[in-house]
């Protein structure tokens, strides 16, 4: 397959770097995967692509960051900070509560395998040394969310990051996370990230992403989830700005009676490409999955949603639902969804759907005889439309931290 020289390139100088910083030599050039473009069917509709003449660079190790954030802002937590890919144990919480252990991912043995190995799966294992593996004992409340707060501070050159994150989460125990994006590089940035959580039997994941980009961003989050019997896992990912953003989020139920709830809100807006993909394996008998991905789309904004559900022939009486849903607020607007359905068991409820269309012009008649403005009506459609996700964020200040920063957005996209 013809490959991209200026990716290829780019490839070789990561690889060169890593090994420089890691003395990691099991990842090499010749035997890494390409990254994947428009030929590649699950990257079809957002290849990877970089600035022309930008040199990468991976940094490591501590980072002073100063006015960038308050611990306020986000109320009762347990913060931890990571800076251009990199966990800052001077920046973050000192103390955790009884049942939470914090530590170096190298030794945690929580490797899950990706459904689609890439070349960013493996740059980001080849660099594990620099994020966090937590372990929540067995039957622990653990009442304050876990934060990860990613950092990517100012440069003279591009910035790439590779924030890794391994949890281990116990028997019937019950935990909060949520994982905040922020950049202040001008300069082109990459943000390679992985996430594997291993849920345990009766246990409770809630989990939260909110990625911010920029114009100069590009992020590419996988994450990869394993639950055990009785276990279930909430995922609510709420993506705005600008830029080149793409998350794979993959989950296993390995165990039965095992729920997985998954939801979705993008703000896209310019020149934003968004692909949210997701794949849900159901493994055993009477497994629970639920996909709901909302998107509102204006500029030359550009909108994927990619969802793959597998049951597998033992998974008798699955249930899994999965919808796509969006509006256009513009002509230049584009949204490309593709839900697919792989089932190998006869004794399951099963469905998928996917709708794109525009504002419809009744209702805003209607609050516009109530002698509401064309741009307050628009306004508040599309606030009722996004309010099923946000609410399914169940930390209190945490929604209204992403509620404001959304209603912001709104504005702005209304206004044109």
């Amino acid at each position: 397959m013809k490959t991209n020289p200026a990716l290829e390139e780019l490839k070789s100088s990561l690889i060169s770097q890593i090994q420089h910083l890691s003395g990691n030599a099991d990842i090499q050039p010749e035997t890494a995967l390409s990254f994947p473009g428009v030929k590649n069917e699950e990257w079809k509709y957002s290849p990877f692509q970089i600035p022309k003449d930008t040199n990468f660079v991976i940094q490591e190790g501590e980072a002073q960051v100063t006015g960038q954030f308050s611990t306020e802002e986000f109320g009762e937590c347990i913060l931890l900070v990571f800076v251009n890919g990199s966990f800052q144990p001077n920046l973050s919480e000192k103390s955790f509560p009884s049942g939470l252990r914090v530590g170096s991912p190298e030794k945690s043995g929580n490797s899950i395998a990706a459904f689609e190995n890439t070349l960013f799966s493996q740059l980001n294992d080849a660099t594990k040394q620099q994020g966090i593996f937590i372990d929540v004992a067995p039957k622990t409340l653990i009442e304050k969310p876990v934060i990860f707060l990613h950092l990517q501070t100012a440069q003279e050159t591009g910035l790439w990051s590779q924030p890794r994150v391994e949890i281990n989460v116990g028997e019937q125990a019950e935990v909060s996370f949520a994982e905040i994006w922020r950049n202040e590089n001008p300069q082109p940035t990459v943000i390679n990230s992985v996430t594997e959580v291993k849920v345990g039997k009766s246990a409770f994941v809630k989990w939260l992403n909110f990625e911010k980009g920029t114009a100069s961003l590009s992020q590419v989050h996988q994450t990869r989830v394993e639950t055990e019997e009785k276990a279930v896992f909430k995922h609510v990912v709420v993506a705005m700005g600008e830029g080149y953003l793409r998350n794979n989020l993959e989950i296993k139920i390995n165990g039965s009676q095992g729920d997985a709830h998954m939801y979705g809100l993008t703000l896209g807006n310019h020149k934003l490409l968004v692909d949210h993909h997701t794949f849900i394996n159901h493994k055993p008998e009477n497994t629970t999955s639920n996909q709901l991905y909302k998107g509102v789309f204006g500029g030359k904004s550009t909108g994927v949603f990619n969802g793959k559900i597998l049951v597998d022939q033992e998974a008798q009486k699955t249930n899994a639902y999965q919808s796509s849903k969006n509006i256009l607020l513009s002509p230049d607007a584009k949204v490309y969804a593709k839900p697919q359905l792989e089932i190998f068991a006869d004794d399951v409820k099963c469905s998928h759907g996917a709708t794109i269309g525009q504002l419809d012009e009744e209702p805003v008649f209607y609050l516009r005889s109530r002698g509401l403005d064309l741009a307050t009506a628009r306004m508040l459609l599309v606030q009722a439309f996004a309010s099923e996700i946000l609410m399914k964020i169940d930390n209190k200040n945490l929604r209204e931290l992403v509620e404001s920063e959304v209603l912001a957005e709104m504005d702005r996209m209304i206004a044109g």
